[in-house]
């Protein structure tokens, strides 16, 4: 049997999402440790868990949206 926890956290890996600044940029990963966006969204770089979101938006003053894949 699963813990509650390990079945949230597959819940939330079932979706994949983009996130997207207000600039209307795709996140495309780390750049010298800081989020990097790019305005290619062939670029855009999947994430599964809100937890990395939190972290990318710690990272940068734009505000972010998340749209599911």
């Amino acid at each position: 049997m699963k813990s509650l926890f390990a079945a949230r956290i597959e819940q939330e890996q079932e979706k994949p999402f983009i996130v997207l600044n207000e600039n209307a940029q795709v996140y495309s990963g780390l750049r010298r440790g800081t989020p990097y966006f790019s305005d290619n969204f062939d670029d855009a770089k999947p994430l599964s868990n809100d937890n990395q979101l939190n972290m990318i938006q710690r990272g940068t003053y734009f505000k972010l949206e998340k749209h599911f894949l």
